[in-house]
């Protein structure tokens, strides 16, 4: 008789109490994991619309390349470029994706590098903040550099007219070279945006880029310039474009092959 009773015990499976314990157990652990799932979809949003503005940015960068060289250097070229009609309405200060409501704000920043009078480039900026529902709010800022046609156009096509050619001596007379030597530029690769780094020469009339004009450095690799001509009096401007939205500038006296390291922490 015990023992019909012990087996019919056995066979009846989990108790009341047995399954209340595993419901809890499976509840705490269920609710230790909310939380990972809740910034997982956080994150996941937040690199969404960073990656929008990133793209925006980099979309008005592209279209303000297109603009002619009198529309840059127009004294209203950030005012225009905050208006949703100007030039076809490929610009303004918002953006929205298409099939969205979320509002991007959008900044421009066109400034033309002067030398005797006349813009030899202009450097270009566009900042686009995340919307305001995005807790917190990125700006992503793009950089670049537009050189100015008339500069780097072929001047060497021989003249129509039978008087000869003379050639305007530069003001100020440029130092004499003595050599050409290579000037490297050590950067930090995470801290400089497409702005990168440029050098120009500055003792002479035009200022005249190196070339090429903008180099920007890899993980693996520096930026560097060769056949520089130097001497005593050679002078270089070399500026460096970072994603702080800072820009650094450094004279630099070629006399010999040179290596210069940024400050990255200013």
């Amino acid at each position: 008789m015990n023992r019909s009773a012990t087996a019919h015990s056995d066979a009846r499976g989990f108790s009341l109490v047995e399954l209340i314990v595993t419901v809890v157990l499976a509840g705490i652990i269920f609710a230790a994991m909310v939380p990972l799932f809740v910034n997982a979809s956080k994150a996941s949003g937040r690199d969404r619309v960073r990656n929008v503005a990133a793209s925006a940015a980099q979309g008005r960068i592209d279209s303000i390349r297109l603009l002619s060289w009198s529309q840059l250097t127009d004294p209203s070229i950030n005012t225009n470029l905050q208006s949703s009609t100007f030039a076809g309405g490929l610009f303004g200060s918002t953006y929205t994706p298409p099939g969205s409501n979320s509002v991007y704000a959008v900044q421009y920043s066109v400034t033309p590098v002067p030398s005797s009078g006349q813009a030899n480039y202009v450097q270009v900026r566009v900042s686009v903040t995340t919307p305001s529902s995005s807790s917190p709010t990125y700006t992503t800022t793009m950089a670049t550099i537009v050189l100015n046609p008339a500069a780097t156009s072929n001047s060497s096509s021989p003249s129509p007219s039978p008087t000869p050619t003379v050639t305007p001596t530069p003001t100020p007379t440029p130092s004499p070279t003595t050599g050409f030597y290579t000037l490297t530029i050590l950067v930090t690769t995470s801290n400089v945006n497409a702005g990168g780094v440029t050098v120009v020469r500055t003792d002479v009339t035009p200022n005249t880029p190196a070339s090429p004009a903008l180099q920007i450095p890899t993980a693996t690799t520096s930026v560097g310039w060769v056949s520089l001509p130097g001497g005593p009096g050679i002078t270089y401007l070399v500026t460096c474009n970072y994603k702080n939205n800072k820009v650094i500038t450094q004279t630099i006296t070629l006399t010999g092959d040179t290596s210069y390291t940024f400050n990255t922490q200013s």
